[in-house]
């Protein structure tokens, strides 16, 4: 019996380390803020709401929220983005549109 309580603990503490929840750290999540409708990396905007979708598929509700990046190099950001919104509404789907002219010009 012994032993199963040290396999179950040892099996619970290594499951919950390898689970990402795509959540900001605290630290990150100093660094990026949001006001109205425009999300900011440090002092700079870096992506806009656009909207929010809300489907139903074969009984199932999700919720979506759009957003647009800013006519500026996101490329590097765009992860903390994903993350923020996601740390912000845990619950809702993110949907990231970035500026065509970055994939363009990384080939």
């Amino acid at each position: 019996m012994k032993t199963l309580a040290i396999i179950f603990s040892i099996a619970l503490v290594l499951g919950s380390c390898a689970v990402d929840k795509n959540l900001l750290t605290p630290d990150e999540l100093k660094i990026m803020t949001s006001k109205n409708d425009t999300i900011f990396y440090g002092n700079l905007p870096v992506a806009v709401f656009t909207h929010y979708e809300v489907e139903l598929y074969k009984g199932e509700t999700t919720r979506e929220i759009c957003l647009s990046a800013l006519d500026i190099d996101t490329l590097e950001t765009e992860p903390l983005i994903i993350k923020y919104v996601h740390t912000k509404h845990p619950e809702d789907k993110v949907q990231f549109t970035p500026v065509y002219k970055e994939y363009k010009n990384k080939k």
